[in-house]
């Protein structure tokens, strides 16, 4: 049986993939192919210093298509990065977000490329966690609400193996799928605001 993807109509085709150091930030070239087959869009890549060391830009560039944006700054070429970041995509993708990011994002702190591109665009953020057992801490949930107060989206995480017990454990990164359904259901409520 052939593999549906869910409907997802964005206006110029474009997402930035926010990538931080989880685990499974190593799965992230794979996405970004099925991204750029599924759809036929234009991805783009932004690190942090923590994903640099899980996944190679290198392999995130080939992937995608164009150059990773990130782990830091490009003062010397007279452009702002994170703010030509943020008005690119027509969504976000924060593919794995670790409860740092999170925390951060949540609160406001811009103290990287990667968190100050999220938090300048105006484009729907959705955002894929990667946290094992953190997924129950109360200040973890307390960060996820915040972000969804403020009009993020969520995806809720799934169950995998852990990579330090080698066991079935939840609060693992969501599947391509979930976030696929996700984005979906934010397009869809945006062309139904707009008409």
């Amino acid at each position: 049986m052939a593999r549906r993807q869910p409907d997802i109509a964005l206006p110029n085709d474009r997402v930035l993939t926010v990538v931080t150091g989880a685990l499974p930030a190593a799965f992230v070239p794979g996405w970004l192919l099925c991204l750029r087959e599924w759809y036929g869009w234009d991805v783009r890549v932004c690190v942090t210093h923590a994903a640099a060391r899980l996944v190679s830009c290198e392999a995130l560039a080939a992937a995608s298509g164009n150059p990773v944006l990130g782990p830091d700054w490009r003062p010397g070429t007279g452009r702002v990065d994170h703010r030509e970041a943020a008005d690119w995509p027509d969504a976000v993708l924060v593919v794995p977000a670790t409860a740092n990011w999170i925390a951060k994002y949540a609160h406001g702190i811009t103290d990287s490329l990667a968190l100050a591109a999220t938090a300048f665009t105006t484009a729907p953020v959705v955002v894929a966690p990667s946290l094992g057992p953190l997924a129950e801490r109360p200040a973890i949930r307390r960060n996820l609400r915040t972000l969804q107060e403020d009009g993020v989206h969520v995806v809720p995480t799934g169950t995998g193996v852990s990579a330090h017990s080698g066991i079935r454990e939840s609060g693992a990164m969501p599947s391509i799928d979930a976030v696929l359904e996700t984005l979906s259901r934010v397009t869809a409520t945006d062309r139904e605001a707009s008409r």
